[in-house]
């Protein structure tokens, strides 16, 4: 059986935190190497901006494409009765009602 000297414990502080040191600086740019890094970050940007845009485009438009669906499926056939009869009289409504 295991007993509690036998669990190794951590005893020393760890620093977690990163510090920069003189032999660890950040990159220096030239102008140059500013605007490709400039220019690369944009493009990107650009690019996943007008993907995500492009698929929530397609999304509503997919949302919209069935509601007009439902609704044209539930009123649609109720309006072509209703037009049909108004033109062709009471007598139609025999007709209708048979079908």
């Amino acid at each position: 059986m295991m007993s509690d000297d036998d669990i190794p414990v951590l005893t020393d502080e760890v620093d977690i935190v990163p510090t920069l040191t003189e032999e660890i600086q950040p990159p220096v740019l030239n102008e140059f190497q500013m605007n490709e890094l400039r220019i690369r970050l944009t493009d990107s940007a650009y690019t996943l901006m007008e993907r995500l845009l492009y698929n929530a485009i397609r999304e509503m438009e997919n949302a919209l494409l069935e509601d007009l669906a439902s609704h044209l499926r539930n009123e649609l056939p109720e309006l072509v009765d209703e037009i049909l009869k108004e033109h062709l009289g009471p007598a139609s409504n025999k007709n209708l009602d048979n079908d």
